[in-house]
């Protein structure tokens, strides 16, 4: 299940979004995800993750949460983690599941703080360090989502 953030804006999507009405929502919210608007680019990936409005999708719920988390957006980094630790829509690696929590701990994420401790318990010394160097570097290819087959 994808974390929902709690939006400080009540705005005509997430309004449309609470009462049901996906295709208004995502109506709204697909323009702007489509020119690079972060949190738009978020809602849209958990309409795809959740199946609201649209085909359930975990591997374009992925693509779109890649697109929001890249930008620093820190539910998107947390969904993409779930993604990675469990793969759905991607291939299963724990590394860059660690990565992801990483990358939002980073910037004070008490949850994902928590994620990254939960999935380290299991994981191998290198393969943490891995992790940690990746959430150290830029986010700059889109080979950082393994879409699974």
């Amino acid at each position: 299940m994808a974390i929902m953030p709690t939006w400080t804006i009540l705005g005509g999507g997430y309004q449309a979004y609470l009462k049901g009405d996906y295709a208004t929502a995502l109506g709204e919210w697909l323009p702007l995800a489509e020119l690079g608007d972060a949190e738009a680019e978020f809602n849209v990936g958990v309409m795809y993750d959740e199946g609201h409005g649209v085909t359930q999708d975990f591997g374009e719920a992925a693509k779109w949460y890649h697109k929001a988390a890249s930008q620093g957006f820190v539910d998107a980094q947390i969904n993409l983690g779930m993604m990675h630790s469990h793969g759905h829509g991607v291939t299963r690696n724990h590394i860059l599941a660690l990565m992801w929590y990483k990358r939002a701990a980073a910037l004070g994420d008490e949850t994902a703080r928590e994620y990254a401790r939960q999935i380290a318990r299991k994981m191998p010394a290198d393969d943490i360090a891995e992790a940690r160097e990746l959430s150290l570097q830029p986010i700059t290819a889109p080979e950082l989502v393994d879409r699974a087959d």
